[in-house]
Parts: C-alpha cells; sequence; structure tokens
C-alpha cells in the first residue's frame, strides 16, 4: 500500500480497535507514516482499558462486528463516562444501511468509512477528529481555567460564574455544531500545523488586549482564530499544495477560501462559531480596500478580521515552509510598517509591534517541531 503525503494537524495519538491483525497492522502502519502515535485492541474489552488507563487518545477507529463486546456497545460505554464522553469515534464498517447509521449516531459516533477504506478519504477524516478533539480539549482548559479563577478571586465570584456558564454553554452548542460542520470538510485537508494555530491564536489575544478589547473578546479571539482558513478544505490540492507561485486563475480559485469558510460557519446559534466565520471572511480584506472577498475599506472591516491579518501574515512571515525559508524578525516587523495603512490597520500594527517582546515569547512556546 503506497504512502499519501499528509501531514497531521498534531502528534495525534489514535486507537485502533478491530478482531483482525492484519487490518490493525495494515492501519498502523499507514498512521505510523504519518506521523500519528498508534495503539491497538483486538476487542471491545481491551478498548476499554486502553481508553480509560491511558487518558491521551484523540480519536477511536472502531470496527463494528467483533466478537463479544460489539463496536456500538463500546461506544456507548465511552459516551457515558466523563472520561472518554468527547472522545471521537471513527466507525469502519461495511454496513452502508441508513438503520445501522441512524442507531450508531445514537449511540455517539463522530464519523464513518466503509471498507474498504480510501486511503485520502482516512487520513482527511481523521485529521478533522483529531482537530475537533483539540478544540474540545481547549475549551474544556477554559472551563477549567475559569473555576481556578472563581475560586482564587471571591470578590469577583459573580461575574467570573456568569462567565463560566456562558462558555459551558459555548462548549455544548460548539460541540454539536463543530461536528456538524466539519463533517462536510472531512474528505479535504489544509496544510497548516498546530503549531501555526497556536502563536496565531495567542497572537490575536495579546493584540485584542493592546487594542483595549475586553476579556471575553479576547478570549473569544482566541479560540475562534484558528478556524481562519477553515475555508481552504474547499480548494483543490494542486493548487492548495502548489509549491510555486500561483497562476492568475488559481489564484482567483484559491481566493474562495475565505467565502468557503464563511459558508461553512455561518448561520449558527453559537456565538463563537459565528465569530469564527467573521474572522474567516474577513481576516483577508485589506485596510486601503484592496483586499478580498468583498474590497471592505477600513473600519468597515471587523476588528477580529484585522487582527487576525495582522497575526496570520507575520507568522507566516516568520515560519518556515518546505517551499520558502522563514523571514527573520526584523524584515516580517519591516513589511508589517510597510503595509500599514494599505494592507494593515495602522494603529495594530503599531500595537502588535510594541508587544513584540510578548510575541516573540508565544514564537518561543510553540516553536514548529521541525525547527
Amino acid at each position: 500500500m503506497q504512502g499519501v503525503a499528509y501531514e497531521p494537524v498534531s502528534a495525534g495519538r489514535l486507537l485502533i480497535v478491530d478482531d483482525d491483525a492484519a487490518v490493525r497492522r495494515v492501519l498502523a502502519r499507514l498512521l505510523l507514516a504519518e506521523g500519528y502515535e498508534v495503539v491497538q485492541a483486538g476487542d471491545g474489552e481491551q478498548a476499554l482499558a486502553a481508553l480509560w488507563s491511558d487518558g491521551t487518545i484523540d480519536t477511536v477507529v472502531l470496527d463494528m462486528r467483533m466478537p463479544g463486546m460489539s463496536g456500538l456497545d463500546v461506544c456507548r460505554k465511552l459516551r457515558s463516562d466523563p472520561r472518554t464522553e468527547h472522545t471521537p469515534v471513527v466507525f469502519v464498517t461495511g454496513m452502508d444501511d441508513r438503520a445501522f447509521r441512524r442507531e450508531a449516531l445514537q449511540a455517539g459516533a463522530t464519523d464513518f468509512l466503509g471498507k474498504p477504506f480510501d486511503e485520502v478519504e482516512l487520513l482527511a477524516r481523521l485529521r478533522n477528529s483529531v482537530r475537533l478533539k483539540l478544540y474540545f480539549d481547549s475549551l474544556s482548559r477554559e472551563r477549567t481555567d475559569l473555576r481556578t479563577v472563581v475560586q482564587r478571586n471571591t470578590q469577583d465570584l459573580e461575574a467570573a460564574t456568569a462567565r463560566l456558564q456562558r462558555l459551558q454553554l459555548e462548549l455544548a452548542v460548539a460541540r454539536h455544531e463543530t461536528i456538524e460542520r466539519l463533517a462536510r470538510a472531512a474528505e479535504y485537508r489544509d496544510d497548516e500545523t498546530a503549531a501555526h494555530l497556536h502563536r496565531m491564536s495567542h497572537y490575536c489575544h495579546i493584540l485584542g488586549q493592546r487594542a483595549g478589547l475586553d476579556d471575553y473578546t479576547c478570549e473569544m479571539l482566541r479560540i475562534a482564530s484558528p478556524m481562519h482558513d477553515v475555508g481552504k478544505i474547499g480548494i483543490p490540492d494542486h493548487i492548495l499544495l502548489k509549491p510555486g507561485r500561483l497562476s492568475t486563475d488559481e489564484f482567483q480559485i484559491m481566493k474562495q477560501h475565505a467565502e468557503i469558510g464563511f459558508r461553512i460557519l455561518s448561520g449558527s446559534d453559537s456565538e463563537l462559531v459565528r465569530y469564527a466565520a467573521s474572522i474567516a471572511h474577513t481576516h483577508h480584506e485589506q485596510w486601503a480596500g484592496t483586499g478580498y472577498p468583498r474590497g471592505l475599506v477600513g473600519e468597515d472591516i471587523p476588528i477580529e478580521g484585522r487582527v487576525a491579518a495582522i497575526a496570520d501574515v507575520f507568522d507566516a512571515l516568520t515560519s518556515a515552509r518546505p517551499y520558502k525559508r522563514a523571514w527573520t524578525i526584523d524584515a516580517a516587523v519591516d513589511h508589517l510598517r510597510g503595509g500599514a495603512g494599505g494592507h494593515f490597520d495602522p494603529r495594530l500594527v503599531d500595537l502588535f509591534l510594541d508587544s513584540m517582546d510578548e510575541v516573540l515569547a508565544v514564537r518561543e512556546r510553540f516553536a514548529d517541531r521541525s525547527s
């Protein structure tokens, strides 16, 4: 089986559950080659023991038909345990009838793969499942952090509790809606790394604070900004992954990712998802009106889009990629200064450059593993 070039969003840890050792070996070989960590289990009991003793599994790849405990039974037990209730479960099955899929969804299935599976589809679906798990983990950590704030600052108890409840509601709403919306993207891929998303989101948080946004909005920026390029999943690979300069026609197609991302995320009842939709739609607009997709000018561009534009460009310039070397910090700073008033909001550029010590600390903390 020939490997497919496909960079996982992070060092994801996957559990393969199948009573057929040959199937487990094939899947493990493919996933290990793509940089994932792999744990194997031959039946449902082994799978539950591995999950509940490990605690670091990002996605379960689960066979439907196994002797003893079935895949559905395993999934139900995972969903009934707080330790694993949010762990994505991807069923691998040859069954394609609606009754089975309905029963699997009721049991808590996240996604499905048919047998025999296609490598590209498998990797794309698992990539999105791991991203989904990381997104949920981020929201869960935020909830934990807020509980700590409540304990330490009793004088702010009422405000902190309200904020905690608000984010708990966002967690519940975003979980369902993100699964639904990212499921549309399961056959696609993009080339962003997890480190890029961490850096860019923290840059947005820093700049939002410097710009005087309230704490809640700054947290929204940090959590929603990693979805800025979700629309790239709708761009063909031969354009998205092209190492050289895009032709005029190719660039016109590439620009569609802003509208695609907006369509994926818009219309949500979740404030967080709507905020992410705005960022996806406007982070390529330019202060002078020369950006896309709508050619907005100045403060007609939402501030979250203006903030994300600076954070995204700075990190892209200072990050090495297979097709380019990283720019020096000085060169990237000069580029931002040169783009102030044209590409970027000049006030936000000044604030970002004034925050360079914090920015560089984030860059060091979330450095690419290859650097």
